[in-house]
C-alpha cells in the first residue's frame, strides 16, 4: 500500500532567505504532522479500506497540495 501525501515544495519559494526558511519551516511542519498522524493510527486494527480512507484523510490534512491523493 502507498500514499503520496504532496505538499507544496519550498525549495521553489522565491523571495528573501527568511520568506525561504519560513517555507521550509512550514513544509516541515506538515511532514511532521502526517508523520505524527500515522504513528497515531491503530494500524493493527483497520482492514485494508478502512488504511487507505486513513491514509486519504491524512494526505488531505492542511498543507497538501493540489492534485496529489492517496494510493492503495
Amino acid at each position: 500500500m502507498t500514499a503520496h501525501w504532496g505538499i507544496e515544495d519550498p525549495a521553489a519559494v522565491e523571495g528573501s532567505d527568511i520568506e525561504k526558511q519560513k517555507a521550509f519551516n512550514l513544509a516541515f511542519r506538515y511532514m511532521k504532522t502526517r508523520i505524527s498522524l500515522l504513528l497515531a493510527t491503530p494500524l493493527h486494527r483497520l482492514d485494508k479500506l478502512a488504511l487507505t480512507n486513513r491514509l486519504r484523510e491524512i494526505g488531505e490534512a492542511e498543507g497538501a497540495s493540489h492534485g496529489h491523493k492517496a494510493e492503495a
